[in-house]
């Protein structure tokens, strides 16, 4: 409809003015569906304590593997090739190998709650992770240190091997996903055989987190924008509850990946 038109212009056109802002520390994402929503960026001290951690992991695992060679005695050399291998794989391959398949995170920031995603709010992909991890050694370089230079000069705290690829690290929402309130009759207002994708998923629960800092016209304002989308692509008129409506879509997105998991 057209007011659902303009609604979704206004805020596109908010988010545009918000990338024109100078540093804060969140990252606006605005998603196929048209929903924006945020992610909190991760700042120079988490980043440096979740390295720090990572370096131990890294040092733990590659002093065990050269005593289980010493273990060896003179057969060591036989398993030389080998051991030098996995020890540049553990210093250079930790890093990729973990934010592949644990979705961003090495232990250092599963740990401190941090997470790599793309700028576009969408995970990680292999070349990403490989050439950001590769590029770590010009970001740690002394004397200055190029990659916090370019954490305090970048509005997502970026350091120079999230540039080159296009990432960002922020808080990990995944580990605390949050709980809507009780709203069984609006989720019946949901098609039985709609399904969100990870994207929506992640904006529904940026508004859940939050709705509770809100007044009651601001959830309905914010709520109001997702809902004329919906609606609009399911063929169903707008609720007069907005809020609860967005609330049990999201109730029913995270059963669905309750059931999935």
């Amino acid at each position: 409809t057209a007011p659902a038109r303009r609604r979704i212009t206004t805020m596109a056109d908010s988010v545009t003015d918000n990338d024109r802002q100078p540093l804060d520390t969140t990252l606006t994402v605005v998603s196929p569906e048209n929903i924006a929503f945020q992610f909190r960026l991760a700042g120079p001290a988490s980043r440096a304590m979740a390295f720090v951690l990572d370096a131990i992991v890294i040092g733990t695992a590659g002093a065990a593997l050269l005593f289980a060679t010493g273990l060896l005695g003179q057969l060591a050399h036989a398993v030389l090739g080998p051991m030098l291998v996995a020890l540049f794989f553990i210093w250079w391959g930790y890093g990729a190998a973990c934010e592949v398949f644990a979705n961003g995170r090495t232990a250092g920031k599963a740990a401190l709650g941090l997470r790599v995603v793309s700028e576009t709010g969408l995970s990680i992909n292999p070349a990403q992770a490989i050439l950001r991890n590769l590029l770590r050694v010009v970001d740690v370089a002394p004397p200055f240190f190029p990659g916090v230079v370019s954490m305090a000069f970048t509005r997502r705290l970026q350091r120079l091997g999230d540039l080159a690829v296009g990432t960002v690290v922020v808080l990990d929402r995944a580990r605390q996903p949050p709980r809507p309130p009780r709203v069984d009759a609006a989720a019946e207002l949901v098609p039985s055989g709609f399904q969100a994708d990870p994207q929506l998923v992640a904006a529904l629960a940026a508004y859940v987190g939050r709705r509770g800092e809100l007044s009651q016209a601001r959830r309905q304002e914010l709520a109001g924008i997702a809902a004329a989308r919906l609606c609009a692509a399911w063929g169903t008129a707008e609720p007069i509850d907005a809020d609860a409506l967005i609330c049990g879509v999201y109730e029913r997105a995270i059963a669905a990946e309750s059931e999935d998991g």
